[in-house]
């Protein structure tokens, strides 16, 4: 027996991954800002398979996250669909509910976030509308857990019973004869047999590209030539309207609106939103967060590196002077064990991140940022990807599939890559720490304001490269504000951050022990010099030559292709000092030759080239090409080596 499937699909910010987290007990990312789902995901409740489609406005694809979602609707034909409407703004909303009525699959809809409803009273008629959708209705407040064990049930009864029908909307007399014409002739191709010939007629009626290539390839054949006489420009216009029409008597029947005293959105927008000073509050809330991240952590990152030394020590101790102590000591302690002491720094500032995420602050940065970006000629939802990839840089590209134009998705990829992810900051921290101190939260902030900058300026280049024409339009969801669970800011922080703990005992932990390795081959050196890790630096400090890095430095940036994390761990096992020895801090910057100059632009070398090997995967999996990983690369390089330069130049070092 098959099990039974549900897709689970609505607009952007309704709340969708909440309701599906709450239906299937997974821990997807919830927070207030549009499109946090950007491919199909799947859990189950009970022998239930709901599948979580990315937020969508209608059916008729403009980027890649709308055909994901109306393809697997179409070609894997889910037993019930279940639609989350935001009850906040429900005309807007029930436009995509309309749309999936067409395709004559059940549909349960969900009137979500009922809570905020009440706030902004708003009284909404559950039985009239569902009689005007000819479908249930369910009312939930899926953030309070409110409603989820009427949707399960509401789900078992309809998949067991088959009590949702698949009732049409019905158009006025003249679009529905035109329907008709087009069902004639399409109700013949050999593949439409097993499609929905309505719903593909009012979309060939209404020029959807895509419904095009699926029903008539050939555009030669007499069907097409037939079809054209039949479609006019006026018929996607005229369908919107009676769509809109029918929702306006849906709205006038079934909903009242109470006056408002204080609308606290609205009054957080005059000066988040505002065209002066919105930019400046952007810039001081994330100078505010680096701050508060090195300050609030240092206490922390001291206790660890207390601990990781008395643990070498007592290692030493017990087991003596030998390889294994080496390979513990060395290799783990000091190796692995020097990322590990900036856990708390990536905790802190993904707490910062998610409480400014789930309060529906950063979506209002993006809108303000898109001015800027709109004088520019870039996309603004370029600058949402950017903004993600102060996590991590490989789902900021995949969130690119939002984009509807493929050069402005191909421009945001090139860009994004100078965002500086989480994987960055440990490296930030030991120099900055080491060089300067108490100050350097302020370098931090400096290096995530370059980051935003260059991403822009290489945006800027890569568009007026590939395209010179408009940019595609950019519509963004903005939620009302909301006060934070600690429960919801503390699991997105973890999820966020378990991700850093997965990759540090994974990956980089395997990169550290490859590296202690080479450095303790060939055995019984005379000189550390001899190792062939040493060996490897001494490769490639010709060409870091003139921006005067040490060769430990070098082989940092080397084994930092993997993961930039690991730049930590080539210090702390090269240096072979206990982290919390007054040694460790003055060999860094002999290093680096020193000179704060030179430590600064090692950190712009850092910040500017490519992130990791994850970031080019996902670029060759999201452009489809090779081309545009390898450009990445080299771009990245030589971007990094000249800006880094250009910063010792400016500072002096050659002078």
């Amino acid at each position: 027996m098959s099990e039974d499937t549900i897709a689970l699909i609505g607009n952007p910010n309704v709340g969708k991954t909440v309701v599906f987290n709450a239906l299937t007990g997974s821990k997807g990312h919830v927070a207030n800002w549009p499109g946090v789902t950007v491919e199909k995901k799947t859990g189950k409740m009970g022998n239930i398979q709901i599948t979580d489609l990315p937020g969508v406005y209608s059916l008729t694809p403009t980027a890649i996250d709308d055909l994901i979602a109306r393809n697997y609707i179409l070609d894997e034909k889910p037993d019930l669909i279940v639609d989350i409407l935001d009850a906040t703004n429900l005309e807007r909303n029930l436009y995509l509910g309309l749309l999936l009525k067409e395709i004559g699959v059940p549909i349960i809809f969900v009137l979500n976030m009922m809570d905020l409803a009440d706030e902004k009273k708003i009284c909404i008629d559950i039985e009239g509308v569902s009689q005007y959708l000819k479908a249930p209705v369910v009312p939930t407040s899926a953030i309070k857990n409110e409603g989820i064990d009427l949707l399960k049930k509401m789900i078992r009864d309809c998949l067991k019973d088959g009590l949702v029908k698949t009732d049409l909307i019905e158009y006025p007399a003249k679009l529905e004869l035109q329907i008709e014409k087009v069902q004639s002739y399409i109700e013949n191709e050999k593949e439409i047999t097993k499609l929905n010939s309505r719903f593909y007629a009012i979309k060939l009626l209404e020029n959807d590209a895509e419904t095009e290539k699926r029903i008539m390839p050939n555009n030669n054949d007499e069907n097409y030539s037939s079809l054209e006489k039949i479609r006019g420009p006026e018929f996607p216009i005229e369908f919107a309207s009676a769509r809109y029409s029918y929702i306006s008597e849906i709205i006038n029947k079934n909903m009242k609106k109470g006056k408002l005293s204080f609308d606290s959105s609205a009054f957080l927008d005059r000066f988040f939103l505002d065209k002066k000073i919105g930019i400046p509050i952007f810039i001081i809330i994330m100078w505010g967060m680096f701050e508060f991240t090195f300050r609030v952590a240092t206490p922390f990152m001291t206790l660890i590196e207390v601990v990781l030394g008395k643990l070498g020590d007592a290692i030493i101790e017990g087991i003596g002077e030998s390889l294994l102590s080496s390979f513990i000591v060395d290799g783990i302690i000091n190796g692995f064990g020097s990322i590990v002491i900036f856990l708390p720094n990536i905790f802190l500032m993904f707490l910062v991140l998610s409480f400014l995420e789930d309060s529906g602050y950063l979506s209002r940065a993006a809108f303000v940022m898109d001015r800027l970006m709109y004088k520019l000629g870039l996309h603004g939802r370029s600058f949402v990807s950017m903004l993600l990839g102060f996590g991590c840089n490989v789902p900021a590209i995949m969130s690119t599939r939002a984009i509807e134009s493929e050069n402005d998705r191909i421009v945001t990829m090139m860009a994004n890559q100078n965002m500086s992810c989480g994987a960055r900051l440990p490296v930030y921290i030991l120099i900055g720490g080491t060089v300067w101190g108490s100050a350097a939260g302020g370098i931090i902030f400096s290096l995530y304001a370059m980051g935003i900058i260059i991403a822009i300026l290489v945006a800027l280049t890569f568009r007026r490269i590939l395209s010179k024409g408009e940019r595609s339009p950019f519509i963004l969801e903005l939620g009302d504000y909301r006060a934070p669970t600690i429960k919801s800011t503390i699991t997105h922080m973890w999820e966020k951050g378990r991700e850093f703990v997965k990759k540090a005992g994974t990956i980089i932990f395997t990169v550290v022990i490859v590296m202690w390795i080479l450095q303790v081959l060939p055995l019984n050196q005379a000189d550390p010099s001899e190792s062939y890790l040493y060996q490897i630096g001494a490769f490639f400090q010709p060409f870091f030559g003139p921006l005067h890095f040490g060769n430990i430095a070098v082989i940092g940036i080397i084994f930092g292709f993997l993961a930039k994390e690991v730049v930590v761990a080539a210090f702390g096992l090269m240096l072979g000092v206990d982290e919390e020895s007054s040694e460790l801090g003055p060999k860094i910057f002999e290093n680096l030759g020193n000179n704060p100059v030179i430590a600064y632009s090692y950190l712009v070398f850092v910040l500017l080239y490519t992130p990791c090997v994850a970031v080019i995967a996902a670029i060759k999996r999201e452009s489809g090409s090779w081309k545009w990983p390898i450009i990445s690369v080299i771009y990245g390089l030589l971007l990094a080596y000249l800006m880094a330069f250009l910063v010792q130049l400016i500072g002096g070092v050659y002078f």
